[in-house]
């Protein structure tokens, strides 16, 4: 996964290839269940400066929305789930900003996958 360069007193937490079986897809033959593979990066500032978990931004956090989110309801599109995810994620105080990429395993056998990647960044997050 592709992080931008942060300004000062910003940091990146990340998740990679958390696999999932979710309700996702359009079409009629994916109305199972599907693996589906998440990376998530999220930016933030610092809580506190100690050096305790009250200090910074749990990254339990990223999976725990995407266990969530994927239980609660059926998604049409990879767009939309990865909109949920951002909105989800970015509705946090300390949250500046959302990398997010989906990647469903098994649409094709000469694939690894075909995905979707969104992100939303406040523009003072960014290095300058």
């Amino acid at each position: 996964m592709h992080l931008p360069a942060l300004d000062e007193g910003y940091y990146a937490v990340f998740l990679e290839d958390l696999r999932r079986k979710v309700r996702l897809g359009v079409l009629d033959h994916e109305t199972k269940p599907q693996l589906v593979s998440f990376h998530i990066g999220m930016v933030l500032r610092r809580v506190g400066a100690g050096d305790g978990i009250e200090d910074v931004c749990d990254y339990n956090h990223l999976r725990d929305t995407v266990l969530d989110l994927t239980e609660e309801r059926h998604f049409g599109l990879q767009e939309t789930l990865c909109e949920a995810i951002i909105a989800r994620l970015m509705a946090r105080e300390d949250v500046h900003g959302v990398v997010v990429e989906t990647r469903k395993l098994s649409v094709y056998e000469d694939a690894r996958g075909v995905g979707c990647r969104m992100s939303r960044i406040d523009a003072a997050a960014l290095a300058r």
